[in-house]
């Protein structure tokens, strides 16, 4: 699930994934490009009619709103569990992927990742970029949250405690000051 960020819709994943309004009982657009079930939605903070998915068929698809079609898929080696698109730079954006790893993407080139995220033990289950689109924060299975520069291969930042639990979810306050994680 996740909202636009200017105007009243919201994208739901599940088995295709639908655009819906606020204020109609029908999904405004429902779009598919032959996965069993989606794992993520979000919408890009500047390309306003542009969204990314993940598959539980590893793969990741852009979609643009304006003619309601998927526009690229790509297949990892194995699963994708979060995107998320780097406020700043709209054509870039960072995968959460199964294999320990985060991977930096540009839109117009998915033949290489600009860069590959490091330090991981476990799977990667969240990502998120901070406001200002300068770093962004990851969840791991492995118990750890770690802040990443969006240009760099290994973490600043790590945080574990012996009472913390795998993290699902990590994203950045709105004002980049605080990180919550759950």
């Amino acid at each position: 699930l996740d909202h636009h960020w200017t105007r009243d819709l919201f994208a739901t994943a599940g088995q295709r994934l639908d655009v819906w309004d606020h204020n109609r009982s029908e999904p405004v657009h429902s779009l598919s490009w032959g996965a069993d079930s989606l794992q993520s939605v979000r919408f890009n903070p500047v390309e306003q009619y542009m969204l990314a998915s993940t598959a539980s068929d590893r793969s990741v698809v852009i979609y643009d709103l304006r003619a309601a079609t998927p526009l690229h898929k790509m297949t990892m080696a194995m699963k994708t569990n979060c995107v998320a698109w780097n406020p700043m730079e709209a054509f870039n954006f960072v995968l959460a992927n199964e294999d320990h790893n985060l991977y930096t993407y540009d839109v117009r080139r998915f033949d290489t990742a600009l860069c590959v995220h490091k330090d991981f033990v476990s799977a990667v289950l969240s990502v998120d970029f901070s406001p200002t689109g300068k770093e962004f924060v990851a969840g791991s299975y492995d118990r750890s949250v770690r802040i990443f520069r969006y240009n760099e291969g290994r973490s600043r930042e790590v945080y574990h405690t012996k009472r913390m639990q795998r993290i699902y979810c990590a994203s950045f306050s709105g004002d980049a000051r605080w990180v919550m994680t759950g």
